[in-house]
């Protein structure tokens, strides 16, 4: 696993539930995504829980939620290049 993908997954956990859904849903994700990430890192389903629910195999949802994660470091990044601009 990224080192990126790790923190936020950390990040995540230390969240409230509602709050973790609203932080994750902040970003431009599929909806697919996203919802992939939130019943993994939030509601604590297995993988094969997520993709027997969704009648999709483990590894569409473990691409899904690799792809969410890539873009969320990805805007985290952006953002903070964004932010660090502003300041000077």
């Amino acid at each position: 696993m990224n080192s990126q993908h790790r923190a936020i997954r950390v990040l995540l956990q230390e969240m409230g539930p509602r709050q973790a859904e609203n932080y994750i849903q902040a970003f431009d994700l599929r909806d697919d995504e996203s919802m992939y990430i939130i019943e993994r890192e939030v509601r604590r389903k297995s993988i094969q829980q997520i993709a027997s629910a969704h009648t999709v195999s483990a590894e569409t949802v473990k691409r899904r939620r690799r792809s969410g994660f890539q873009k969320i470091a990805e805007q985290i990044k952006h953002s903070s290049i964004s932010s660090a601009a502003m300041m000077q």
